[in-house]
């Protein structure tokens, strides 16, 4: 009875954990491709006299075809070193601009994946030592 229904959950186990890391992992890649290539640059921060009634701060950089505007963010202006910041700007956008070079995205389902796969393959590592073991 016992060994029934070991081999029924590491089954389980192992089609869901290997299913879901194939999921995951493509997920993962799809992204990841999707995110673009993202060059460094060194922005500028700006104050805006923008026609409404209040001013807004912003930061330039100059590209390729001319330069470039985004609005500052909180994180941004935490970032930056007086009035310069170093940024990542997506290629062959006017204004995508962050942080970071890479998404946080794509790691965290390849670390998802890496899970769900470590699971089937456990799983699948015990269901083959309880055949061997049962005879």
């Amino acid at each position: 009875m016992l060994g029934g229904a070991l081999g029924a959950i590491t089954e389980i186990l192992t089609w869901v954990g290997i299913g879901a890391a194939v999921l995951f992992g493509g997920a993962a890649l799809i992204v990841r491709l999707a995110d673009g290539t993202w060059e460094p640059i060194r922005a500028v921060l700006i104050d805006d006299p923008a026609p409404t009634t209040h001013a807004r701060q912003v930061v330039r950089w100059f590209g390729e075809d001319g330069v470039h505007e985004a609005p500052l963010t909180d994180e941004m202006r935490a970032a930056a070193r007086g009035d310069e910041l170093e940024l990542f700007h997506r290629v062959g956008t006017r204004d995508d601009v962050r942080l970071h070079e890479r998404s946080p995205v794509p790691r965290l389902l390849g670390g998802v994946a890496l899970a769900c796969g470590a699971v089937g393959v456990l799983a699948l590592v015990v269901q083959i030592v309880a055949m061997v073991a049962a005879g």
